[in-house]
């Protein structure tokens, strides 16, 4: 009987729906129309996914409940980022092969699946599987598709829209911590997590206003028996350009990445901790869920406008990253000394204006370092660099937790991860007169101010005029050859 449905359905959607409606085709981005409802879609995917920053909330009741010490319940965060920056290159491909709808839908329910799972979480390698693996892999799903959906849509508008997009993330930090905290007074962490659950499923929603566009140009009739190998032979060639190992050998793209993950490492101690370092300073668990929130909403408001300055300013881009980096490790300096309420409010707004200074320009320098040409392949080492980052970060202060008694030695070696990956970004600091190429990797004349950054220079060599040419005026001047 339900082959006889199948079969029912295939022929009324045969008959009744359009093929045009099938599949949209056109020559160019649209640049708008239905752009901006996938850009409200990704807009609200961010929250969802950001749910991953928010997290941490739940961890003095996992280390309450379980009785674990705090670098074994730092890995149920740790593992669950890790797993959505990891596995994005993976769902970039899946995408690529059937459609970005799919994708999304099908991380959506997975997530909730992890989620449900956790309900009857017995220790915290259940819960590390459960929210770590599952949900993690699930919301990963929904991450970077939602993205490349974007960039089909979208060409001159490419930056704003993908700016709006973007701040889903601090609007979810801005919401959901406290909103989640409200859900443990209420219903318990189970309880909790089984809404969280429910939520996740509205991913679902946002996946089908991913209307899948196609352009002339890539559209190639398909032959029925061989598209199930070709599909496959696909998704096997966009995970190996995820995954470009000869990146690897190039000298400054490598040092960015070290730099990243130093940076990381630094970066993704304080979604975990924060909370309870609050609380074992006093603070109300209402009041201490909210920090996170003032972090978000101040990031939330500074990106788009971090992201304009670096545009316009008279700085390189990497100078304008490192004055971030080096904020943000000043922020975890402070943040022990700031024993009280607002003090720690106050280091939230810095730190949020600090990570928004920086964030922005990862893509742009990944670009940099790894050329336009091979942008996949960087964008990929760049999620599993910060995925590693995220997953070894976390249980690292809770280790020092552990051994010290207190969070202040966590935020001092954040801060030091963060300064050592500046340090590393000074050996891509152009010499005098030497400046790193976007293509090849090799030194190029210098120019100021980022002035070369998506430009491709041409090289002129002379040579000795001959002398029987002519300077009649017109005639092409042989004296000089131009290379690409």
């Amino acid at each position: 009987w339900w082959n006889n449905i199948k079969r029912i359905g295939t022929v009324l959607t045969e008959q009744h729906i359009p093929k045009s409606r099938e599949m949209q085709v056109v020559d160019k981005p649209p640049d708008g129309g239905w752009g901006w409802m996938v850009v409200l879609s990704t807009f609200l995917l961010h929250v969802i996914v950001a749910a991953a920053k928010s997290i941490g909330v739940f961890y003095a009741e996992f280390r309450e409940v379980f009785q674990e010490s705090a670098g074994s319940t730092s890995f149920v965060s740790s593992v669950f980022v890790g797993t959505i920056l990891m596995g994005s290159p993976v769902a970039s491909a899946l995408s690529s092969v059937t459609s970005c709808r799919t994708v999304v839908i099908t991380g959506g329910v997975i997530s909730a699946i992890g989620l449900i799972i956790s309900y009857f979480a017995k220790s915290m390698v259940h819960l590390i599987f459960s929210i770590g693996l599952i949900t993690g892999f699930g919301m990963c799903l929904m991450y970077s598709p939602s993205l490349a959906m974007i960039g089909t849509y979208f060409d001159k508008r490419h930056a704003t829209a993908n700016g709006i997009a973007i701040s889903g993330t601090g609007v979810s930090l801005f919401v959901l911590s406290p909103l989640f905290q409200f859900l443990i007074d209420e219903f318990g962490w189970r309880g909790a997590l089984l809404i969280l659950g429910s939520v996740t499923l509205n991913g679902c929603v946002c996946g089908i206003l991913l209307r899948p566009i196609h352009f002339k140009k890539d559209v190639k009739p398909e032959n029925v028996e061989d598209g199930t190998c070709e599909r496959n032979n696909l998704f096997c060639r966009k995970v190996m350009e995820s995954f470009d190992l000869t990146l690897l050998k190039s000298v400054p793209f490598l040092i960015y990445s070290l730099s990243l993950l130093g940076l990381m490492l630094g970066n993704s101690m304080i979604f975990v901790h924060l909370v309870a370092h609050a609380q074992d300073l006093g603070v109300d668990k209402t009041q201490a869920a909210f920090l996170p929130s003032v972090y978000g909403i101040v990031e939330a408001v500074s990106r788009p406008i971090r992201g304009l300055l670096s545009d316009r300013l008279p700085v390189r881009k990497l100078y304008y990253y490192m004055i971030g980096c080096i904020g943000l490790g000043i922020c975890n300096i402070a943040i022990p000394h700031a024993r009280s309420y607002p003090a720690l409010v106050l280091s939230m707004v810095f730190y949020g204006i600090s990570s928004a200074t920086f964030y922005p320009l990862i893509a742009v320098l990944v670009r940099k370092y790894s050329g336009i040409s091979r942008i996949s392949g960087g964008l990929g080492w760049a999620f599993v660099f910060q995925g590693v980052a995220f997953l070894l970060g976390q249980p690292i202060a809770g280790w020092l937790y552990d051994a010290t008694g207190n969070y202040d030695m966590s935020f001092y070696t954040a801060a030091i991860f963060i300064f050592v990956s500046v340090v590393l970004l000074l050996l891509l600091a152009p010499k005098k007169g030497k400046s790193w190429a976007l293509e090849s990797g090799q030194p190029v004349p210098d120019i100021p101010h980022d002035e070369c950054d998506g430009v491709v220079g041409l090289r002129v060599r002379t040579r000795k005029l001959p002398s029987d040419v002519g300077g009649n005026e017109g005639e092409p001047n042989p004296a000089f050859e131009h290379e690409m």
